[in-house]
């Protein structure tokens, strides 16, 4: 089965159908359903990457407004704990100040009936790095997300009016750079970092790793995609396709080393 279901409701939903087809013993594309509840969950996927030395923002999880903020410094950003596609991540959640940011907390939690996550914010450059296969994986070519298009008073990063609102297909302005303009050393990190965070979390077939530079030109590991987004228009701008677009695949060719790779893995060519 190729699986892009996301699920309904719940921290749990993309765990949902890969939990039904390995009771069922139905070979399936992507991740297992302890992946898929682990990387939604953003807090869980962040103690991993930090227990295996892969980089990430330093955070904080927040039951309510009223929770003590420790050893975190501003600016800071507040997010939903597990949604994805920058839901709930809005230009107004990166805050200077505790009465700010208790506000952006409670707002999450009325709204989404979630934990916020905090983090400090990494000004650096932005990219999304995809990965295709299992045992010998592909790290396409790299994604770097720009925002110098956007607005005065909207912060550079890709929060949701970034997304979804100054960057749509009647958008006149590209904000997505592929193959990104980095050098050879950069670039090696960065696939780096992608490749090790897609083999300790265990994802399958297909991912996608969004990275952050700091101010040393390291990346950190901001959130991990997995099933990612596909869209096949470019005009889109769906970064796990626009990738596989610069390596010279079709998206009739990226679905299919998506499948190839769960055939190998189930091992399902005998």
């Amino acid at each position: 089965m190729f699986n892009v279901a996301e699920g309904i409701e719940g921290e749990d939903r993309e765990a949902v159908v890969p939990r039904i087809c390995e009771e069922l013993k139905i070979p399936f594309s992507g991740a297992g359903s302890e992946t898929s509840v682990i990387v939604l969950n953003k807090a869980k996927a962040k103690e991993i990457l930090l227990a295996n030395s892969i980089p990430t923002p330093r955070f904080q999880v927040f039951e309510n407004e009223d929770e003590e903020l420790k050893d975190l410094e501003f600016p800071l950003l507040a997010k939903p704990l597990w949604e994805g596609s920058s839901k709930g991540l809005f230009n107004e959640n990166l805050v200077s100040d505790k009465d700010k940011l208790k506000e952006i907390i409670k707002r999450i939690k009325t709204n989404y009936n979630q934990a916020a996550i905090v983090e400090e914010f990494i000004d650096g450059r932005e990219f999304t790095v995809s990965v295709v296969g299992y045992d010998n994986p592909v790290v396409l070519p790299i994604v770097e997300i720009r925002f110098d298009h956007l607005p005065f008073g909207i912060h550079p990063m890709d929060s949701y009016e970034a997304k979804w609102i100054y960057d749509n297909p009647n958008a006149e302005h590209d904000p997505l750079v592929c193959p990104a303009e980095v050098d050879k050393e950069l670039e090696d990190k960065i696939k780096e970092v992608a490749l090790k965070t897609f083999k300790v979390l265990d994802c399958r077939d297909w991912a996608r790793v969004d990275i952050r530079l700091d101010k040393n030109n390291f990346p950190h590991v901001l959130e991990v995609n997995t099933p990612p987004g596909f869209m096949k228009d470019p005009k889109e701008n769906s970064r796990l396709p626009r990738a596989a677009y610069a390596k010279g695949w079709s998206y009739e060719r990226l679905i299919g080393e998506v499948i190839k790779s769960a055939v190998e893995r189930w091992d399902l060519n005998k």
